[in-house]
């Protein structure tokens, strides 16, 4: 392993894709209709910038909103060929675990750098897992999402590396938004055996995938949830961008689809603001996702009954939790 100074975001400078190209246009014709709407409608355009407080947070989503008890660290890697890098949060000290670190591989959205999901990444550190991201900004394919992850499996097999012994290999989730959604999705299909669950964040339509630089075709990065064996953690908004790129009414059909076990999480307000498409990006934004994904991640990788209970039993606290209307668990 190589372990890298903390840089910037790096920006290979190399030339779009033509489909990135492309994507990126209609996106931003999206954008500027959606806010010419919004702007002639009162009503809509409170949801830009009307703070909402939410006082409903249950008792599993408190608890695990609060920063864990490990310290946590961030480094920049590369493999040995210096091919790929990738930024890892994860606990600073693995000796004062307990219990070997699950992986979590991280796919961003378009566009997107790890940096921008450090709150997120960092706080599930907290909880003892090792987060890794690949440093590329387009992730659709699952490809770099489960490289990413066998990186890590292999570290934790390395004399010497910082991993060696510290990692539970066979307990490993992917997540991602937006694009990376798709690519978790795709990460887990394609690798059955190596990923043990799943979780997304504002899911796309299949209307806005779109093909990599690596991945030259867009069926490269269609996803197919009925293909899909793990359990998995659908989160979605009620934002207005989501309405266009990630609505409730697609993330519920994305869940009937899922053939096995499933929870759909639509979230309302985030950090005092009305969630949407990039809440989950930043420090405000993000605090009203990080205790029902910290509590599935727990639950699902460490058997923590007590993170279970949020989406278990007759009464799901996420169901009835007034924050989270339209969720669903089975």
């Amino acid at each position: 392993m190589r372990v890298l100074p903390l840089k910037a975001d790096r920006r290979d400078g190399a030339p779009a894709h033509p489909a990135w190209r492309t994507f990126r246009l209609w996106f931003a014709l999206a954008v500027v209709v959606l806010l010419a709407w919004a702007a002639t409608r009162p009503a809509v355009r409170s949801l830009f910038v009307a703070p909402k407080t939410d006082t409903s947070a249950g008792l599993v989503e408190a608890d695990y909103s609060a920063n864990g008890p490990y310290s946590t660290t961030t480094q920049d890697v590369a493999d040995p060929a210096g091919t790929a890098h990738y930024r890892l949060f994860r606990p600073a000290d693995y000796a004062t675990l307990g219990f070997l670190s699950p992986i979590v591989t991280w796919g961003v959205g378009t566009g997107g750098t790890p940096t921008q999901y450090s709150d997120l990444l960092d706080h599930l550190a907290s909880y003892g897992f090792t987060v890794i991201a690949p440093d590329q900004h387009n992730t659709g394919s699952g490809g770099e999402i489960a490289a990413a992850a066998r990186y890590l499996i292999t570290q934790a097999r390395t004399a010497g590396s910082v991993f060696d012994g510290r990692l539970d290999v066979h307990r490993v989730a992917a997540a991602g938004h937006s694009q990376g959604a798709g690519g978790a999705v795709r990460a887990a299909v394609d690798n059955p055996a190596l990923i043990d669950t799943v979780v997304t964040f504002s899911l796309p339509s299949k209307t806005w995938v779109a093909a990599n630089a690596d991945y030259p075709t867009k069926s490269d990065c269609m996803f197919d949830l009925t293909q899909l064996r793990q359990p998995a953690f659908l989160i979605g908004t009620h934002g207005v961008f989501d309405s266009v790129i990630a609505s409730a009414a697609t993330e519920r059909a994305f869940y009937d689809q899922v053939p096995g076990r499933a929870v759909l999480g639509l979230i309302e307000s985030s950090g005092g603001k009305v969630a949407d498409h990039n809440s989950v990006q930043g420090a405000a934004g993000s605090r009203g996702f990080l205790g029902y994904v910290t509590a599935w991640l727990c639950a699902e990788l460490r058997g923590d009954p007590v993170a279970a209970a949020a989406f278990d039993g007759t009464r799901p606290e996420l169901v009835g939790n007034a924050n989270w209307p339209g969720s669903a668990t089975r």
